[in-house]
């Protein structure tokens, strides 16, 4: 072998000792996360005059939010959501009528801060608190348009949620639902990350964007741009993170129906406006 040959060989296993070293450091192909789609093509949470929807986002067993919400037809509203330290709960009894709110705060120093805000609103009225424990309860009056903004906000929360990672749309699907299946990958973001273990799925509307119902979860390490830092984050740091999430949307006739605190405290201001006007 003449000397030239020596040196192109050696300069091919020199190539291929780096492709492997690269390959080794840095994964081959990267996923667009779901966000990335076109605003058209992402998913929604679907129009109706009258559903009732419920969702959650668990982290590491730890519930980050947890809500039930339902609108009527006939202008009944009502919410409920779980942030794990604070838990509100709304009621209205038709479009244009005020909005009764009961916020349950583990007292945890900020109470105060909390009462400030709600009495230095000039739309909301406080109408009663107490303490249990290490628990405060506000009951909170307020002016508002329509509580229906608030419930399908806390819906589009649930359902952006799923963004963050891709899915597939299932070949076989019916005319009544179409299912997407999420998908493992390396993903660019803010920060780059490694999605694995996941399982579940999305269903939507016929073939739509709207999300029927979606069970999804996921382990999530970040930051991963190549396998030395998956290593090291997963070596180091409480990764990955497991994410939970959950949506149901059942559109059609529901009912709403009035809290027992929201009646007492009615019955009350009612019974002290006569009192007064005596």
């Amino acid at each position: 072998m003449d000397r030239r040959t020596a040196r192109l060989l050696n300069g091919v296993l020199a190539l291929c000792c780096l492709a492997l070293v690269f390959a080794a450091v840095y994964p081959f192909t990267t996923v667009d996360p779901h966000s990335k789609k076109p605003v058209d093509e992402r998913f929604t949470v679907p129009e109706s005059d009258d559903y009732r929807a419920t969702g959650a986002i668990v982290a590491d067993s730890e519930t980050a939010l947890e809500f039930e919400g339902a609108v009527t037809a006939d202008g009944g509203r009502y919410l409920h959501i779980d942030e794990g330290d604070v838990r509100t709960e709304h009621f209205q009894a038709s479009s244009g009528d005020p909005v009764y709110s009961r916020i349950v705060v583990e007292d945890d120093g900020s109470t105060d801060r909390r009462r400030e805000q709600i009495q230095s609103d000039t739309d909301r009225e406080l109408l009663r608190e107490s303490r249990t424990d290490d628990v405060v309860t506000f009951i909170v009056k307020q002016e508002t348009n329509d509580l229906a903004d608030k419930v399908s906000g806390a819906a589009s929360v649930v359902v952006r949620s799923l963004y963050v990672i891709r899915y597939e749309r299932e070949a076989d699907t019916s005319q009544d639902v179409t299912v997407y299946k999420p998908k493992n990958g390396w993903y660019e973001g803010v920060e780059p990350y490694h999605i694995t273990g996941t399982t579940g799925k999305v269903q939507t509307v016929g073939d739509t964007t709207a999300v029927r119902s979606a069970t999804v979860t996921w382990d999530q390490t970040r930051p991963a741009g190549t396998y030395a830092e998956l290593a090291l984050v997963r070596l180091t740091a409480d990764a990955p993170k497991t994410f939970d999430i959950s949506f149901e949307f059942k559109s059609g006739e529901t009912t709403v129906t009035r809290p027992a605190w929201v009646t007492e405290v009615r019955t009350g201001a009612e019974a002290g406006q006569s009192r007064n006007s005596s």
